[in-house]
């Protein structure tokens, strides 16, 4: 007797962590090959899959040794029905866990990166999981033959209660879904709020809208906020932009041959500058007779917001240089002040 029970301790000593070890190997030796075929393929699918059973292998293969346990040991004859139950709740939580995450990579490859009719941010990453992890829930009750129905009853009555008391949250929760829902503001898009704050959205969470400045500083701003703010967005239509560059020349230079010099050296640029239109036409625009000089404005285009900087950057010091060369004079700001004398 005390050799059976010896053994049925050894087994559940034994049994626990040579499954957990198990798990650990497979996961050590096969899955870097799987990752390696399946990123061979044309298709992002496998690579889904072979990470979401990667995700749950080491606590399935525990499990696995939960259950020898289980099975052979003598051990804890009047709880096995509840071990049972544990091991089966468990490994549904498992697999709802790694359906999770393939349901939302899925959901990337399929509704964000194909056909572009929602985009991507965590509000729907958030809300997919959450879904999932409610189908597995429901598996769990169904399993343990608890009532669904009276369950559904309270949880509607409770979520009556809990909305009263989280307007605020289901406010920002429903702002972000009209928005990404209207489709005129999505992460990556550059926009300035109506206080002036500007920058790229980073993210549209369940709460909050994520703004990355220029500063490479994060701007928080309420969904609900967002949604009732005048928003410009530098991305649509599209991500071209026009760079207008002020410049002024002296009242006695030919103005022809300054457009036509200005023009040539805007053609370099849209040429040359990282992130300008090649095929955009510079022209300029005569605006003012300024005090010291004739303003004017050349019409640049740059292929995103953050390109107009080192546009205009390259821009002056091309001109300055050119100017220079054809003595084309940027005057200094002149005033003339009369003093009067008092008898």
């Amino acid at each position: 007797m005390e050799k059976k029970l010896l053994i049925d301790i050894l087994l559940w000593v034994v049994a626990l962590p040579a499954g957990w070890l198990a798990g650990r190997v497979l996961k050590a030796t096969v899955f870097p090959p799987l990752h390696k075929f399946a990123r061979r393929t044309n298709n992002s699918v496998d690579d889904a899959l072979v990470t979401a059973v990667e995700k749950v292998i080491v606590p399935l293969f525990w499990v696995v040794g939960v259950w020898v346990a289980y099975h052979w040991s003598g051990l804890f004859p009047d709880y096995k029905p509840n071990i049972k139950k544990g091991i089966i709740v468990f490994s549904i939580l498992c697999v709802t866990w790694a359906a999770a995450y393939l349901v939302n990579e899925l959901a990337k490859m399929y509704l964000f990166r194909i056909g572009k009719s929602l985009p991507e941010s965590s509000i729907f990453t958030v809300m997919i999981k959450i879904g999932v992890y409610v189908l597995g829930i429901l598996f769990i009750m169904h399993y343990l033959n608890i009532p669904i129905a009276p369950a559904l009853t309270a949880l509607g009555v409770g979520g009556l209660a809990v909305a009263l008391a989280l307007q605020d949250t289901l406010s920002n929760l429903f702002s972000g879904l009209q928005m990404l829902a209207a489709k005129k503001l999505k992460p990556g898009d550059y926009v300035k709020l109506d206080n002036g704050d500007e920058g790229f959205v980073e993210d549209i969470s369940w709460r909050n809208t994520t703004v990355r400045a220029l500063g490479n500083h994060i701007i928080i701003v309420p969904n609900s906020t967002m949604a009732g703010s005048i928003v410009k967005n530098f991305i649509l239509p599209d991500s071209q932009n026009s760079v207008l560059v002020p410049v002024g020349v002296a009242y006695d230079s030919d103005l022809k041959e300054v457009e036509r010099i200005t023009i040539e050296v805007g053609r370099e640029i849209q040429q040359s500058v990282e992130g300008a239109v090649p095929d955009h036409e510079p022209f300029i625009r005569y605006n003012e007779f300024g005090d010291s000089s004739i303003n004017f404005n050349i019409i640049l285009r740059a292929g995103d917001f953050v390109s107009q900087y080192l546009m205009k950057h390259e821009f002056i010091k091309a001109l300055h240089a050119r100017y220079e060369k054809e003595g084309i004079e940027i005057p200094f700001p002149i005033r003339t002040v009369h003093l009067k004398k008092e008898e």
